[in-house]
């Protein structure tokens, strides 16, 4: 698709309509049309809506922000910027004589104006490019394009925002307006628009999608107001039946909890009351069912004000397949897993692995990192890790390497470490998942580039700062009640070593020569580690705050008394005091220390920090803090689910193989489960594994269960 003859409106319409109308003498050999309608579209031939995708195209990286107001100060341009584009195959839905294309645009990402947390991210006015090529029956193109001859209309959604939500006049509405028959007053020619400074590329992800239905529980009715409960946690809208006679509006409100009372809505783990979710529908008098056409909805309850009713629910999210199974003897793993797969499709809008589906709604690389491997077991994720991948690669800076806390990048507060990270742990990831290097392969040298910042961000070995006026976290929610946490420099040069060390093993995996100076840093960090943060006496770390001896564990520092101090703290303790990035790695090590059942307690206590505290809640979905403060649709913490696969069920790989080719089952040594049985689904095949023990016994029961071409996961 060229990137040129790009058409809009005016700069005051936020949502128009655009038709096209040519004439068939004859029904062609073929009809394709690329379209890129920015920031989403909707597509239709002789007033049918064309396929069931959501939010068109995916996000990304649309073009520089330099100059833009940003809550961080941006000092460079990003690697590369890209547009997505889609193509569709019309034949079907053409016919001789007149026929019509029929576009509809929203805002999107690339017109949004209204939550300015993070900066004012604005790339431009909602336009539209489409190229029709038609393969006539004696063979010849005929080939139609975005240009004057194309009309525009403002359509009756006359307010879109991803956050706050939409506004329609349905006294608004163009009768038939992509159909031959309709009244075509009032329509203009298109005018022409910059084209965006990117490259355009074919959408390859997976698009959003409604997955499923619910229909919600009436709550409570009083006068004009209904409160509904979908009974579960959801990222999608609610369906509303208009009955209103004409000027009369319906009015409806989205949020995660309900007041104390129980009665009304409450906004706080949303965005409080300054950042509501909200759409209003304008009644023409005719009745109606209705629904947000270019935003989600992040939410468990909702309520209806006005002269309108609930219809339906519909979950939104991209169209990813729950790919696993996990069940087992405790009541709070069953959540655990449940909860985190529920959260982490909510966090899945094109194709970028969110923070949250509310509040900010961004492609935070910490977040997305902490999870990925968990996600690309449990679930049918690998072309949306592909496009996110290329979303990091081109967020990395330019000039410096620096990967930035956000990807595509609109801002975002973050660290060095625990966020840039990402750009060797996904394709990491990703190859130890699916065996597949090809990401390893694209993304090597920018792996190399973020090493190369990191090295210059370090003072006497110790990685002490990131960029200018932004932050420089560490560990990142722990325990608020919790009154020292781990250095910053320690934790962020712990995701160096771990970079570091990695590198090595990813060259040899592409058949590539380490850099020289790989081997002298990881000397350089590794003695400032030991010499800046460990006591020989105690064999702590940091003193043993947090995760820190598990930490410097997982890098293979540390003596025998690092590893008998950290068992014994939390034998103590019995509960976590680690945060996103200490609570996966804590676990881990103990696990690998032998100590299964420690591990299970921890996971499985009911102490106020705990995920049984969560459950207890009534929570449906993950918290972002262990307090409940915050988003309640956070799926950071759940990347320990992982463990319930590997460790608990015990499917693990043979050393240095990858893609399950070479697997084995081998559970922890668990006295406090009864049984445990779940699946995961690889490249080519589904395994299953079942236990049950009795007086210490174990009996394990495996099958494995071939995938028929064609019906990979993928």
């Amino acid at each position: 698709m060229r990137n040129i003859h790009w058409i809009q409106g005016d700069n005051l319409c936020e949502s128009p309509l655009f038709r096209r109308n040519f004439f068939l003498e004859q029904m062609p050999l073929s009809a394709q049309i690329e379209i890129c309608g920015l920031g989403y579209f909707q597509f239709y031939v002789n007033g049918k809506r064309i396929g069931d995708q959501e939010f068109m195209p995916a996000a990304t990286n649309y073009s520089s922000i330099l100059g833009n107001d940003t809550t961080y100060p941006v000092w460079e341009e990003r690697s590369s910027y890209r547009t997505l584009y889609l193509d569709f195959d019309i034949l079907q839905y053409l016919g001789t004589g007149e026929n019509v294309l029929g576009f509809q645009l929203g805002n999107g990402w690339y017109h949004q104006t209204r939550r300015l947390d993070e900066g004012h991210f604005v790339f431009g006015f909602p336009k539209l490019r489409y190229e029709l090529t038609i393969i006539q029956p004696d063979g010849t193109k005929r080939f139609l394009e975005s240009d004057s001859e194309t009309l525009w209309h403002p359509s009756e959604l006359i307010g879109n925002n991803l956050f706050f939500g939409e506004r329609h006049d349905l006294r608004l509405r163009q009768k038939d307006w992509c159909t031959a028959a309709a009244d075509l007053s009032g329509w203009k020619p298109a005018r022409p628009s910059h084209a965006p400074e990117s490259q355009l590329v074919k959408q390859q992800c997976p698009a959003d999608k409604v997955l499923r239905t619910i229909h919600p529980v009436l709550l409570k009715e009083e006068e004009s107001r209904k409160l509904y409960d979908c009974g579960e946690n959801i990222a999608g809208w609610a369906s509303i039946r208009c009955a209103g006679k004409s000027g009369e509006s319906v009015r409806v409100r989205y949020s995660e909890e309900l007041d104390e009372k129980k009665y009304d809505l409450d906004f706080q783990s949303a965005g409080g009351d300054v950042q509501v979710q909200e759409d209003q529908y304008i009644c023409d008098g005719t009745p109606a069912i209705v629904h947000p056409k270019f935003c989600w909805h992040a939410f468990r309850y909702f309520e209806v004000e006005g002269p309108g009713e609930a219809a339906s629910v519909s979950v939104v999210c991209n169209d990813i397949s729950v790919t696993s199974t996990f069940r087992c003897s405790d009541p709070v793993l069953n959540w655990l897993y449940d909860a985190y797969i529920r959260t982490q499709l909510d966090n899945y809008h094109n194709c970028i692995p969110t923070d949250c589906p509310h509040r900010e709604r961004l492609g935070y690389t910490g977040d997305g990192q902490l999870t990925s491997e968990t996600a690309m077991l449990t679930l049918g994720t690998k072309q949306l890790y592909e496009k996110w991948y290329q979303d990091i690669l081109d967020s990395q800076g330019k000039d410096t390497g620096h990967i930035p806390h956000t990807a595509p990048f609109l801002g975002g507060g973050g660290g060095p470490g625990g966020w840039g990270c990402a750009v060797y742990v996904i394709p990491v990831n990703y190859y130890r998942v699916y065996g597949d290097p090809s990401l390893l392969q694209k993304g090597y040298p920018a792996i190399v580039r973020w090493l190369d910042y990191m090295h210059s961000r370090c003072k006497n070995g110790l990685v002490v700062r990131e960029e200018e006026g932004g932050w420089c976290l560490g560990e990142w929610c722990a325990p608020a009640s919790e009154t020292q946490t781990i250095p910053e420099a320690f934790v962020n040069t712990c995701f160096y070593l771990q970079g570091l060390i990695e590198l090595k093993e990813i060259a040899e995996i592409l058949h590539l020569t380490t850099p020289a100076w790989a081997d002298e840093r990881i000397k350089e960090s590794t003695d400032a580690v030991i010499r800046t943060y460990f006591n020989a006496e105690t064999g702590d770390f940091c003193s043993g705050v947090g995760a820190a001896n598990a930490f410097a564990l997982n890098l293979g520092l540390g003596t025998p008394q690092t590893a008998q101090n950290l068992i014994d703290k939390y034998r103590t303790l019995g509960r976590m005091d680690t945060g996103i990035f200490g609570t996966p790695i804590l676990l881990e090590q103990l696990f690998q220390q032998g100590e299964a059942d420690l591990a299970l307690r921890l996971l499985t206590n009911t102490s106020p920090v705990s995920f049984a505290h969560m459950m207890q809640s009534g929570a449906t979905t993950l918290w972002e803090t262990w307090e409940g403060t915050g988003s309640h649709n956070h799926p950071m913490f759940g990347s320990v689910v992982k463990l319930l696969f590997r460790e608990i069920l015990g499917i693990r790989q043979q050393k240095n193989t990858c893609g399950f080719r070479d697997y084995f089952i081998a559970p922890a040594s668990i006295s406090s489960l009864a049984w445990a049985e779940g699946s995961i689904q690889t490249e080519d095949k589904t395994i299953s594994v079942k236990w049950t023990q009795e007086d210490g016994r174990m009996k394990i029961t495996t099958r494995e269960t071939a995938i028929k071409p064609g019906k990979q996961k993928h």
